[in-house]
């Protein structure tokens, strides 16, 4: 009836569903010390995640074996 296939139906459904449920997490209200300790947060340096650096680094699932 909409002159769509089904997975772009379903998906158009899924992604408005989904913005209905999050709405009310789109915004938030802080005080003022606690903006500035989130402000502080984005703007810190960051750290060292090694065990995430080797995952990025990795062959990935899809990537295949090396050796083909």
């Amino acid at each position: 009836m909409s002159h769509r296939s089904l997975t772009d139906f379903v998906l158009e459904s899924a992604l408005s569903r989904a913005d209905e449920t999050l709405a009310d997490r789109r915004a938030f209200v802080l005080s003022k010390a606690k903006w500035s300790a989130f402000q502080a947060a984005l703007d810190a340096p960051t750290r060292p995640l090694p065990r995430m650096q080797r995952l990025l680094t990795r062959p990935g699932f899809f990537d295949g074996d090396s050796s083909d």
